[in-house]
């Protein structure tokens, strides 16, 4: 029988002994990602999107390569000086492929990371902390945080994804799992929502 897993947890808890680490870094069945960078929750992806008329991404899923570059141009659009000193930000999303409640597919965040070491087998998460990040990419992923998602913390994490390649339904795009949800705005809605959200 596969333990139960804690999907994510943030490092410092258990390196300041809050958390016990013997279930939050026993990842037999998928693979693990140590990143420094902040929660993004879905909510304020859906409205990034609606309010930048980024038709082709997928709110559900940002690690689809698709949407992963329409949202990164569209932080190159919105704050160029941010992305300069951000040249390797990209997006983490957690996944769990034995989950198969209706849930699943759609987390309550993804992650915006400045830093991701993927580990397989193992790392030393103390040398990957160690290794830091610059200050002036600190201050901008501080300031992306306040523009994306306010009074999220900025932090080090271990996030377990078992599939970025989450299969599609048999003839479907990486928006399928959108469009098949009856709570996703569709292009008519969208124009609505985002009038209310421009007056807000």
């Amino acid at each position: 029988m596969i333990p139960q897993l804690v999907i994510l947890k943030p490092i410092d808890r258990c390196l300041d002994g809050q958390d016990s680490p013997t279930t939050d870094f026993l990842l037999p069945v998928m693979p693990a990602y140590v990143v420094h960078g902040f929660r993004w929750p879905r909510s304020a992806i859906r409205i990034h999107i609606i309010l930048n008329n980024i038709d082709d991404a997928a709110a559900e899923y940002i690690v689809s390569p698709g949407t992963s570059a329409s949202l990164l141009q569209s932080l190159r659009d919105l704050y160029p000086n941010l992305m300069k000193a951000l040249p390797n930000l990209r997006f983490v999303e957690q996944y769990d492929p034995a989950d198969v409640s209706a849930s699943a597919l759609s987390q309550p965040f993804a992650f915006v990371a400045d830093k991701v070491e993927n580990c397989r087998l193992s790392v030393d998460i103390g040398e990957v902390m160690g290794q830091g990040v610059a200050t002036d990419g600190w201050a901008a992923l501080v300031e992306l945080r306040d523009q994306l998602a306010p009074g999220e913390k900025v932090g080090w994490w271990v996030v377990c994804n078992g599939d970025e390649r989450r299969p599609k339904p048999p003839g479907g795009s990486e928006h399928s799992d959108e469009r098949d949800n009856e709570d996703f705005p569709t292009k008519k809605s969208r124009g609505k929502l985002k009038k209310l959200l421009s007056k807000g």
